[in-house]
Parts: C-alpha cells; sequence; structure tokens
C-alpha cells in the first residue's frame, strides 16, 4: 500500500498546502487579467507576481543564487523542500525515489532573450530534472513524467507503481508548470482562453484560465511511517479514448473507463465518496465530456467539485495540487466549492458544489484529462479504509513479440532489414507510401510522431493472428529525450518577433510529448494507458523498469513500448517493441 504523509503546494496563493486551502476556503483566487507578458493580447490567469518566485526562493535559500536557476526550477526546488521538511525521509538515500510531473518545463528558455546566460539544453525535460535532482543531493536517476495535463496524476500512478515493486521505499513526486509566452499564445491560437474569470461546468462558461503553481506530494510504503489518519493512494489508472489529438470524446470513452477501473479495482461504490474532484477547465468540450463520463459511471448524484477558478490550469502541476486540497477537504469534512458556477451548462445532471458543504465521506476520485486522448483517474482513501488494491505480488511480466528500429538510414523489423530509399524526412516519407495504408493525416503530423507513427504501423502488421486478441487493451508507454522540441522550436519561432506575431494551433497541438502516444492511439483503436517519459539516455535498464509499470494495471493485455527520440529530421530513432502481458 503506497501512503501520503506530507505534501505542499507553492501557488500565487501562499508557500504551503494549509495557506493554500485556508485561502481556498475564504473565497480567495489568484486569477487576474495581466498585459504584455510577451504578448500582444490580455489574458485571464493566475500568475505570480514579477519577480516573486525569485524572491520567495531567495528567503527559502539564502544560501543559494537564484541566478543559477530558472523560475521553473526554483519553484520546484521549494514544493519539494518544504513537503520533505514534514517528514524524516530523505533524497539523498538509495531509498528514495525522485518523480517530477510537467508539461513544458523550462520551454521559456527557446526565447534567446530571456536567461541568456542559462545553458539551453535545460529546455530538455530531463536536464532540468537532473538541475533539481542535483540541488537536492539526489543519488538516483529522476523519473520525468510529461503526458499533457495528466501528467500530475500519471506521475502519481507512476510512483505507487514503482514503489510497489519494492525497489524503493519513499518517493517524492512533484508537479510543477509556469506560465510564458509560448504557452499562453499557443491556447490563444486554439481560442481555448476565456476573457473573464473561468467558470467550470457554467452555462456561460467560454473558456480556461492558465495558472502557475508547484505541489509535491511525499509517498512510501512503509507502514512505520503512516498514521492511521494517512492516505492511501488506492488505484489509479490512464485510459486513452482514440478520439482525437485536441479534442475529448463525445461519449467521454476514456474518462468513463478510468472512473469504472479504479472503481472496481478499489472495490469501491459511488456512494462511498465524498465527492469526485474533476478537471473542469471550464471549455465546452472537456466539461461536457466529463458530465458525460460522470453519468456512464453511474456518479450523478456524487458531489462534483473544480478548482480552475481558483488556480487556473497549472497543467504539470494541477493533478498533485488539486488531489492535495481534495484531501484536506475530506479532512475538514467538506465539499469546496466550483468557483466561477451559477447554473448547469452540460447535458447530464451531475451534482457540481456550488458552495461549500458538509460531507462524511472518506474517499475521493481525482479525474484529468488532456491532449492526446489521454484521461487519468485516481482514488484517493483517508484512514483505515476497508479498500482492496489491485494484487501486486502476482504481476505479469511483459513478453517481447516484435521489435522495429528505424534510424536515419535504415528500417529493420525483428533484426531483418526493410528495404527503403531516401535518408531522413525523406527515408520517413517513403516508408510511410510504401505501407500503402490511405491515412492523409500523417501528412500533418511532426516529425515526432510520423516516426512513433510508423513504428507501430510495422509492429501492428507484424502481429500473427494469434496475437491480435483484446488489441484495445494495448498500452502506450514512450520515453525519449527530446520529446516535442521540434515543435517548440517551430512555434517559438512564430511568436518571437512582435511584428511577426504568428502562433498556430496546427503546431502548437505537437509541442507536447505524448500527442505520439495520441496518434498511435488513434490509428489502432488503443484504450489503454498512454504515458511519456523523458530520459536523458537511452538507458535500457531504466526503459525496462518504467515500461514494468504496466504490469500493475490488470487491465492492460498488451504494451507497445520502448525508445522514441526525434533531434530534427535529420536525426531520429526508434525502437520500440510489442509485448504480451503474460500471467506469471
Amino acid at each position: 500500500m503506497t501512503y501520503c504523509i506530507a505534501h505542499n503546494i507553492t501557488s500565487p496563493l501562499g508557500s504551503t498546502s494549509q495557506a493554500n486551502f485556508q485561502a481556498v476556503r475564504t473565497g480567495s483566487s489568484a486569477l487576474r487579467r495581466h498585459q504584455h507578458r510577451g504578448l500582444p493580447e490580455a489574458f485571464w490567469g493566475a500568475l505570480f507576481e514579477e519577480n516573486e518566485v525569485e524572491e520567495r526562493f531567495s528567503t527559502a535559500f539564502p544560501d543559494a543564487a537564484p541566478d543559477a536557476f530558472t523560475r521553473f526550477e526554483q519553484l520546484a526546488l521549494m514544493s519539494i523542500c518544504e513537503a520533505l521538511s514534514h517528514t524524516s525521509v530523505r533524497l539523498d538515500s538509495d531509498d528514495t525515489l525522485l518523480v517530477l510531473s510537467t508539461t513544458k518545463g523550462n520551454v521559456e528558455l527557446l526565447d534567446p532573450i530571456l536567461r541568456p546566460d542559462l545553458p539551453r539544453e535545460r529546455v530538455c525535460l530531463s536536464v532540468a530534472a537532473e538541475v533539481i535532482a542535483t540541488q537536492l543531493h539526489h543519488r538516483g536517476t529522476p523519473v520525468v513524467v510529461s503526458n499533457a495535463c495528466i501528467s500530475g496524476v500519471s506521475a502519481l500512478v507512476v510512483a505507487s507503481r514503482l514503489l510497489e515493486s519494492g525497489r524503493w521505499r519513499h518517493a517524492v513526486v512533484c508537479g510543477c508548470d509556469v506560465q510564458s509566452a509560448f504557452i499562453v499564445s499557443g491556447f490563444q491560437s486554439f481560442k481555448a482562453l476565456s476573457d473573464a474569470p473561468c467558470r467550470p461546468f457554467d452555462a456561460d462558461r467560454t473558456g480556461l484560465n492558465l495558472g502557475e503553481a508547484a505541489a509535491t506530494m511525499v509517498l512510501t510504503t512503509d507502514k512505520q511511517l503512516a498514521t492511521s489518519s494517512s492516505w492511501h493512494l488506492a488505484v489509479g489508472v490512464v485510459r486513452n479514448d482514440a478520439n482525437h489529438i485536441s479534442g475529448p470524446s463525445r461519449t467521454g470513452e476514456g474518462s468513463y473507463l478510468a472512473l469504472r477501473d479504479v472503481l472496481a479495482a478499489g472495490q469501491c461504490t459511488p456512494a462511498d465518496l465524498a465527492f469526485v474532484n474533476v478537471h473542469g477547465t471550464a471549455t465546452a468540450y472537456n466539461d461536457e465530456m466529463e458530465a458525460i463520463a460522470l453519468s456512464r459511471a453511474g456518479m450523478e448524484a456524487v458531489p462534483v467539485n473544480a478548482l480552475k477558478g481558483v488556480f487556473g490550469h497549472t497543467m504539470g502541476a494541477a493533478g498533485v495540487l488539486e488531489s492535495i486540497l481534495s484531501m484536506q477537504a475530506v479532512e475538514a469534512g467538506v465539499v469546496l466549492p466550483t468557483r466561477g458556477f451559477s447554473h448547469l451548462g452540460v447535458s447530464h445532471p451531475i451534482a457540481v458544489s456550488t458552495d461549500e458543504r458538509p460531507t462524511c465521506g472518506q474517499q475521493f476520485v481525482k479525474m484529468l484529462s488532456g491532449f492526446g486522448g489521454c484521461n487519468a483517474a485516481m482514488l484517493f482513501a483517508h484512514g483505515e479504509q476497508p479498500l482492496s488494491a489491485p494484487s501486486t505480488t502476482h504481476r505479469p511480466t511483459l513478453a517481447p513479440l516484435h521489435t522495429v528500429r528505424i534510424t536515419p538510414t535504415s528500417v529493420a523489423v525483428d533484426g531483418t532489414p526493410r528495404p527503403v530509399s531516401g535518408e531522413g524526412g525523406a527515408l520517413l516519407v517513403a516508408l510511410y507510401k510504401s505501407l500503402a495504408i490511405a491515412y492523409p493525416k500523417f501528412y500533418k503530423m511532426d516529425a515526432l510522431c510520423r516516426l512513433g507513427f510508423l513504428a507501430a504501423e510495422l509492429l501492428m502488421n507484424a502481429l500473427a493472428p494469434d496475437e491480435r486478441c483484446h488489441l484495445e487493451q494495448t498500452a502506450v508507454m514512450l520515453v525519449g529525450r527530446s520529446g516535442s522540441l521540434l515543435s517548440d522550436t517551430k512555434h517559438q519561432a512564430a511568436i518571437q518577433s512582435s511584428t511577426a506575431f504568428f502562433p498556430s494551433p496546427a503546431v502548437f497541438v505537437y509541442t507536447l510529448p505524448n500527442i505520439v502516444s495520441g496518434e498511435i492511439a488513434i490509428r489502432h483503436h488503443f484504450l489503454g494507458d498512454t504515458t511519456c517519459f523523458m530520459a536523458e539516455s537511452k538507458a535500457p535498464e531504466q526503459i525496462a523498469l518504467l515500461l514494468d509499470t504496466i504490469t500493475h494495471d490488470p487491465q492492460a493485455r498488451h504494451l507497445l513500448g520502448g525508445w522514441l527520440e526525434c533531434t530534427d529530421e535529420a536525426h531520429f530513432e526508434a525502437e520500440l517493441t510489442f509485448y504480451d502481458l503474460r500471467p506469471a
């Protein structure tokens, strides 16, 4: 069993979990209208004041040099250290794992004008994680999860599974993101931002607000460190809806499957829940999709709340931050209100909380959804609850069936070279044409997605008829270093000049490393886990460790996973394997 024994939230509303919780209960909101910040249009968001992060960091770390760290790194360091101050867990112990959840990390370093004193390689999430880990004297290799908006819950799922594997006793999970012209301009190009404080699930909602924060949980499997009132991370899952890379399923399929599977695995009924803390971005389609999923799961009467009207969408921090606040709400015996909500604006009659209300429940579910078709849900339980989490004693093993390797000059399936023409990007186009498939969307993809799409296509073509059972229960887990950096660079170029400021939604949608897993899931109708990891190098042992986390998912039947790296259209490598999950 995995327990949460300490936590922290560092946001514009405060530097501790308690300060943030009290701010929510007293009706505070960090949302403000912001002008400039490198953008031609004003926007609403929950941001730190100028230099506020640096000033807080100098106070928290008087002996450290603030200029040695980015705002993102400073924020993560503050949150992690404050959370650890409440426990005896140490990051310099071999027993402790560090997990970082983020969507864009130091992406603002792509702007050559900002922080020219810092190495640009820190835009790579794995490099930023190493900077944080080194400052904290962490001995191991940090695990980096970048899974769009569900990154926070994804990281908690991964950390819990790694702890249950027995290799570590403790894990420190930090979700963190800061806002920049890069991110805001991208959402503006999608017309997804509200020009007023957001209104989740309301009939008059017009879009989301962005936010920035860091949130940390300290997890352990050591029962001696837990108390009778500790929180259990009972079970968590990720499910893809195989629908669209930037739009949710109209049937709520992915979210419904995630809800169904966590309740079943935890042997929990809707009546057992204090509430469901939903994603609640206040966009038209997300809120409608979540309402459909809740209705399909028989949860129309369960109290529902969303916290984006207080903190905005904090991206990689959201899953951790909102789970911590939900824990505190259960401890206080309340369901927090949904700020901005007034009149229900979705097609299914869910019970959105308008005001703070009492609850006796000791369990809640946290939901998230994101680009790439990903959806996550996690069941949390307070104290000594009679929950039954999936058994990890007899986990299945990963049995490799087929492997594909693609480089700029070669393609091989199960070690056998496949004739190809051209090199680099031209090779990928020629390979696509040689497969004789009609999938015009291929030409809209960036190079990373083309690479992953083709490797997956070759793997699926290699499957024998008796290897094709239950393919919808296939997971996709990818590990790489550069992630979406190629598309990131293109988007930055489109916004670098104020006189030629033309962000494109067609480019911005590919500025998330996990989009490639969504493309694969859509093509093959995979409804299983889709998770993206960032790593500093192609280390087989580390990759195997990350891929093995899928064996904790009782619904997984297959895994398509491995190394996927694309620096640019002339430098890339895919080495992906299709596995069966077989009984131990």
